[in-house]
């Protein structure tokens, strides 16, 4: 067999292998991965220590894998997308970092759980309820939620410790860290927010101090959701052909699955959007947020917002909102 395509074989082989394995496709500014996470210190260049445990330090490229345990981060001004075999994404804002990892079924009959343990920043994920991902946990330091197949933002800015989780498209599990059992349903269009004071080894035991609220999602609030999710100046690397068209085709599955759950949950919005030429998720995303802007509460305190609705900045729009693909 020639050797290029030999290589060409294991190359995409290799990217699309394992199916928790997410592959970043692309990249705005300073992205960087923590990998080979140890407890103990390895005298390899690189090494950090970072939330008490030992990681190799990787400037993050596209192609590059998320394995488990792995922490990516993102510095100001960057963002990265990553995108799983079957489409799954999840789209970093910026200064951001979250931790992913999986357990290995115990057996044939059990599901494999994945959990993104969010420290700082803001996701959005758009997770396929028929896939891999559908048990999906994300959690932050005072809210945990359950993922069931949906478009949602999750947020944890600062070190006030407030989350805030907003449901773009199917519907999510949410509840305070303290009282995981005690769970909410949050539905497309509404928001939840948990705040409060972490609890100490001394109040454990005693009443959670934290606060679970829920209410509709708002023009802001899906601004900021735009914002967070949108790539506006793709980093371009230099990458191999193979890697490129791999993930090339990583984009297009996203892109699959996303208008695959749309048809389910938004028939509206899929028909807008069925039979157009689209070559980026970005462009699926942004029409589900414009679309959810027009229903949604003002926020009339907010900068860029009149007393009647939303009412963005020119460049606000043409930075976030505008649409560039035919539709």
């Amino acid at each position: 067999m020639n050797f290029l395509l030999l290589l060409t074989l294991l190359l995409s082989f290799n990217l699309f292998a394992n199916s928790k394995v997410g592959i970043i496709i692309k990249k705005q500014g300073d992205v960087e991965l923590l990998t080979n996470p140890s407890k103990k210190f390895d005298n390899k260049k690189g090494t950090i220590l970072y939330e008490g445990v030992y990681y190799q330090r990787k400037k993050a490229r596209r192609g590059l894998k998320l394995k488990n345990g792995d922490i990516l981060k993102t510095g100001s001004n960057s963002k990265a997308r990553i995108v799983y075999k079957n489409g799954d994404q999840i789209n970093v804002g910026e200064g951001t970092a979250f931790a992913i990892s999986w357990e290995k079924p115990k057996s044939k009959k059990d599901e494999s759980k994945s959990t993104i343990s969010l420290i700082n920043g803001a996701i959005r994920g758009v997770v396929s309820k028929k896939g891999p991902r559908s048990k999906l946990t994300v959690k932050s330091r005072t809210a945990v939620m359950g993922v069931r197949g949906t478009d949602f933002h999750f947020s944890q800015k600062g070190t006030s410790g407030k989350t805030k989780i907003s449901v773009l498209r199917g519907q999510v599990e949410v509840a305070k860290s303290t009282r995981p059992d005690d769970k909410v349903d949050v539905k497309q269009g509404f928001s939840a927010e948990v705040e409060g004071k972490l609890l100490s080894k001394k109040t454990k035991n005693k009443a959670p101090l934290a606060t679970l609220a829920v209410n509709k999602t708002t023009q802001q609030d899906l601004v900021e959701i735009q914002k967070d999710s949108k790539i506006i100046k793709e980093d371009k690397e230099d990458i191999s052909p193979v890697v490129k068209e791999e993930l090339s085709k990583l984009e297009a599955k996203a892109i699959e699955t996303t208008l695959d759950d749309i048809k389910e949950y938004q028939p509206d919005v899929y028909k807008n959007l069925a039979g157009k030429k689209i070559t980026t998720v970005d462009t699926v995303n942004t029409v589900v947020v414009t679309k959810a802007i027009k229903k949604a509460p003002p926020q009339k305190s907010k900068k860029g917002f009149d007393e009647m609705g939303i009412n963005l900045e020119e460049d606000t729009y043409k930075k976030y909102f505008d649409i560039k693909d035919s539709l």
